[in-house]
């Protein structure tokens, strides 16, 4: 259900996001965060990322390998875990290809505001308003010399990103994401990295004669939220609460298993929480997460994490609601008793 394709989580904590480095001694660090918008389309490179998540419980990881072909054209191929071993993600402009060949499919997605640069601006006043980017001092990361950038939150005053950044092509080799406490919750680093000149065709292509499947169709990020929620089609709510700093990027109606379904999305330009709201479902399965009674403003509910996120269920008997977060479930339970 999560899904962190808001511009800011595609800029700036996505595996393929780029920050700009250090060009000269003088260069604010501000300047690199904007840099790093402009970054992805005309750096191509290829490489192997390991990319951890930290819960409470235990930790998450996945491999894969990468090619990037400037300005818009990724692959992602899984090596661990094992039940995704072979499966991979290509993105080539707003659209999205799921490629699972367990399953013999191909699940098609679309979110212009990945190429919306409308979007990509307002979604970097939204990071300056929350965070203060700190330059660190230079590493070693890879092999190569690298900046190192923190973006340090105006609330908590705690660095909740931490990017190493290759000096010469302004990738990040290594993010290093952190709770509001200062604790370790997540990290994207590469393994091998390797700058690229031309990339075929053919390495973005999808395969033949696997089954189609249309996935969520999203709209460019706007602040009409409530103008969304009207529209809905059922008595859907809009919170009343968010923490510090959040505010809504993203919303749109979509189809989740065959039930009308609507997502909202919100960010401080860092963390992002996900609300899904629908009048027919049952509550999601959680089954998997091992999750666990809890209450939301009076009523039965469930919660579970997963790594670094959290997940939160309940029912106010007409309307079925799941919040998904990067935060805690103290949190969480704050948003939901404002709907």
């Amino acid at each position: 259900m999560k899904r962190l394709n808001v511009a800011v989580a595609a800029v700036v904590l996505a595996a393929t996001t780029s920050i700009a480095g250090a060009t000269t001694p003088a260069e604010a660090p501000d300047a690199l965060v904007a840099d790093a918008m402009e970054a992805p389309t005309h750096v191509s490179y290829s490489g192997t990322i390991e990319l951890v998540k930290i819960g409470a419980h235990g930790a998450e990881s996945s491999v894969f390998d990468i090619e990037h072909r400037a300005p818009d054209h990724t692959r992602k191929t899984f090596s661990a875990p094992a039940n995704v071993g072979g499966d991979s993600v290509v993105v080539i402009g707003n659209r999205s290809y799921d490629i699972d060949l367990k399953r013999s499919r191909v699940v098609t997605s679309e979110n212009a505001a990945l190429t919306d640069p409308v979007s990509l601006s307002a979604n970097y006043l939204l990071l300056r308003r929350n965070y203060k980017a700190v330059a660190k001092d230079d590493e070693v990361f890879a092999g190569r010399p690298a900046s190192v950038l923190a973006l340090v939150s105006d609330y908590s005053h705690n660095a909740m990103l931490v990017v190493r950044i290759d000096r010469a092509t302004k990738l990040v080799l290594d993010k290093q994401q952190f709770a509001a406490d200062g604790t370790l919750i997540g990290e994207m680093r590469f393994v091998r990295v390797k700058f690229a000149g031309s990339m075929p065709d053919a390495d973005f292509a999808i395969p033949q004669g696997l089954t189609q499947v249309a996935g969520a169709k999203r709209g460019v990020p706007s602040e009409a939220i409530d103008s969304l929620v009207t529209q809905a089609g059922f008595a859907a709510h809009n919170p009343k609460f968010l923490p510090l700093g959040f505010s809504p990027v993203e919303g749109s109606v979509e189809t989740i298993q065959g039930v009308r379904t609507l997502h909202l999305l919100y960010s401080d330009g860092v963390r992002t929480v996900s609300l899904f709201e629908n009048s027919k479902a049952p509550s999601p399965d959680l089954s998997r997460y091992h999750a666990q009674a809890t209450r939301v403003a009076g009523r039965d509910g469930q919660y579970a994490e997963a790594g670094p996120t959290t997940i939160l269920t309940w029912s106010n008997g007409d309307l079925n609601c799941a919040l998904v977060g990067d935060m805690q479930l103290d949190e969480l339970q704050k948003i939901a008793g404002s709907i």
